[in-house]
């Protein structure tokens, strides 16, 4: 639920317990319900004190899987959709981590030649002994070159070479046990930001505002 239709409850318990900061850990709804508080300083003063946001939404533990399935077939190429909407970073690092053969994000603009060029690497890594690939799409990567076109694609062009297959991972990339990369990162995170809203609570005092 999104703080916008709800300032006045709001307003009255950061008053009430005497609330200096708010730390929100979340994905897009928190990223979103913050910048809602930021706008809603204007009509109520309870809303002016330091808010950050710590990204904890995705985890990428299902493209690991997905290959490593994929590591007993032959001639089998994966189209994966990750989610991430217009921010290519999922694709990019899931890519990166898992070996992908390609990752299409909506941040480097590709085109039909781009997918062809793909498509005669996989058929030219087919003829080696790894006969198997793995393509990463970005959910909002272009609005013309959907999963479902990159995938006919792909099944066309390499017809009688590797069959594809296509898998759109949604909230499926959500949870999992995090990764020793994932605690450390998120401890750092977690102790950057606290030392951040602690700045800012001693800068308001030292000026004679309460926070």
């Amino acid at each position: 639920v999104l703080p916008k239709k709800y300032f006045e409850e709001i307003s009255a318990n950061i008053s009430n317990f005497n609330i200096h900061g708010l730390i929100i850990i979340g994905g897009f709804e928190a990223f979103t319900g913050s910048l809602e508080l930021i706008e809603g300083r204007s009509k109520y003063e309870e809303l002016c004190i330091p808010i950050v946001v710590i990204p904890a939404t995705v985890s990428n533990n299902t493209c690991d899987r997905i290959k490593q399935s994929a590591a007993g077939t032959k001639r089998r190429v994966f189209i994966i959709e990750t989610m991430g909407g217009y921010c290519g970073y999922l694709a990019t690092m899931a890519g990166l981590a898992a070996g992908a053969d390609a990752a299409y994000i909506y941040e480097e603009p590709f085109s039909i030649h781009d997918l062809q060029v793909n498509v005669d690497h996989l058929i030219e890594k087919m003829k080696t002994t790894v006969k198997r690939g793995l393509i990463l799409r970005n959910e909002k990567c272009n609005e013309n070159y959907s999963t479902d076109f990159i995938f006919n694609l792909y099944s066309e062009e390499g017809k009688g070479i590797f069959d594809s297959r296509k898998n759109v991972l949604g909230h499926m990339q959500q949870g999992g046990t995090p990764t020793p990369f994932d605690r450390n990162f998120g401890t750092k995170m977690g102790a950057k930001a606290v030392l951040w809203m602690t700045g800012k609570v001693r800068e308001c005092s030292r000026h004679g505002k309460t926070p």
